[in-house]
């Protein structure tokens, strides 16, 4: 049978990968271990069903404790060739001074060689400090579990696995891949997408309104929910998070609503909330995964509030405003290919007066939403905004202004904004995770951009470039509108 063709040039191949981690280590050579965290990632994607794990140290180096995670899952995953019990200590020990166990329920350590025939179990409890739970029985794997899994996995899924395995086996003499006899006519580049991704609680919660919200708004069209409850909120002196949606009548927000002191309290009606998957809600039908958007973006106002990025309604978009009131300038120091300082904020005054102000610039984005598979992407769409007075009210000149902008910007221009929204994004998102005053409500995560491989190439030097504009010009008002 096919299937049994599988599973042993499986066992074979996996057996395989133990040895030459052996003898790499035996050599003192330690980068097939780092090539392995990428290659344990696929594998247990495929066998495990952890669509959403990733490989931790691609978004930040020696990410401390654990290689991968799926946040969606919540499980944890450290990849080691050390098997004694003092690898497995420290791990946990690192796991738990990071308070990486309010994040993921679960932790394997994976063992690329073969772990002990035993473990102590006070040793790691007590590493654990009742922080967590981990069974040296259970939550330590090896190449024999992986084999377990692959007898039990659905041929697809194993194909898919071998598939990934004889990839990161090609500098292992394997045999020759058909690229190796007839290469390609013409040579391929990859394209970086506008999308990284995105990763959010497990659960939701929902629950209905009260009765007495529900005959304030009275007959209001659904789409005015939002100013009823704005209202009764300056009613009671309750203000809220605007993470949360609300449809058919009830309330939907990551926030547990099961907590006494959830933040919704006075909005629901007691004894009425459900939780449930996010995975599930989404994929109920094309109503709900409209909702869940909704919530995302809510939940992403929610976080970037705090960050002093602001939602503004009448654009689409987030804007950057200076981090104090008064400030003429905000710069953002950040590591693309080198670290770089970054403008996201800029007031400029009139040159004949320079008590008057003449315009204020903003670095400003889109962002939307995509599920693809069971993953989820946010779609990042650079541009700027240019506002008026202390509450940044859109300007009179933005559109002449933006135009002119976008008619000076390049690819690369606009790609280099666009990366630098996703360092920005990441590093706030670095911040939650280690800081001790960390926010508990930040329920948005985000990974890494999207790369496609394999794309034709394209000749690009015969494109005219276009000339770069400094700030200095940008600020120029006969040279943004030609006077």
């Amino acid at each position: 049978m096919k299937i049994l063709d599988l599973q042993n040039e499986f066992r074979e191949l996996i057996a395989q990968l133990r040895h030459e981690v052996e003898a790499a280590s035996a050599m003192g050579q330690f980068d097939a271990h780092k090539v392995s965290e990428n290659l344990m990632c696929g594998l247990l994607r495929e066998l495990c069903g952890w669509s959403g794990l990733r490989n931790l140290n691609r978004e930040q180096a020696n990410f401390p404790g654990i290689d991968l995670a799926d946040d969606t899952r919540r499980v944890a995953v450290q990849v080691t060739a050390t098997a004694d019990i003092g690898k497995v200590k420290y791990t946990l020990e690192q796991f738990v001074r990071h308070d990486l166990h309010q994040r993921y329920d679960s932790l394997i350590v994976y063992v690329l060689t073969a772990k002990q025939g035993s473990y102590s179990q006070a040793a790691v409890d007590g590493a654990c400090e009742g922080k967590c739970e981990f069974s040296v029985s259970k939550d330590i794997w090896d190449y024999k579990d992986l084999c377990t899994l692959a007898a039990d996995a659905e041929p697809h899924k194993l194909q898919a696995a071998l598939n990934h395995l004889k990839a990161y086996l090609r500098g292992i003499p394997i045999g020759l891949a058909d690229e190796d006899i007839d290469p390609p006519s013409s040579p391929t580049e990859s394209l970086t997408a506008n999308l990284v991704e995105l990763y959010f609680p497990s659960a939701l919660y929902i629950a209905r309104l009260s009765d007495a919200l529900v005959d304030q708004h009275g007959k209001r069209k659904p789409g005015l929910w939002r100013k009823t409850i704005r209202e009764f909120n300056q009613e009671n002196g309750s203000p809220i998070p605007s993470a949360y949606v609300i449809h058919s009548g009830n309330l939907v927000t990551f926030f547990d609503l099961t907590e006494q002191n959830n933040p919704y309290r006075h909005l629901i009606e007691t004894g009425t909330t459900e939780e449930h998957l996010a995975g599930d809600y989404c994929t109920i039908d094309d109503d709900h995964e409209r909702v869940f958007k909704s919530l995302l973006r809510f939940s992403l106002q929610h976080r970037l509030f705090k960050e002093r990025v602001r939602w503004e309604n009448d654009t689409g978009e987030f804007i950057f405003l200076p981090l104090e009131e008064g400030h003429n300038q905000r710069e953002v120091i950040w590591q693309g290919e080198k670290k770089a300082k970054r403008n996201v904020f800029s007031r400029h005054f009139n040159k004949k007066d320079p008590s008057k102000v003449f315009m204020q610039k903003h670095l400003s984005f889109a962002a939307d939403f995509l599920r693809l598979d069971d993953h989820w992407f946010m779609s990042i769409t650079p541009s700027w905004f240019f506002s008026y007075g202390i509450n940044f009210e859109k300007s009179g000149f933005s559109h002449e202004s933006l135009g002119w902008i976008k008619r000076q910007e390049n690819n690369q221009q606009v790609m280099n904004h666009f990366r630098f929204i996703a360092a920005w994004l990441s590093a706030i998102d670095d911040e939650d995770l280690f800081s001790a005053g960390g926010s508990a409500d930040s329920f948005l995560s985000f990974g890494s951009l999207l790369t496609l491989s394999g794309a034709p190439s394209l000749e690009e030097s015969g494109w005219r470039a276009l000339p770069t504009i400094g700030e200095e010009d940008a600020a120029q008002p006969g040279k943004m509108f030609g006077l």
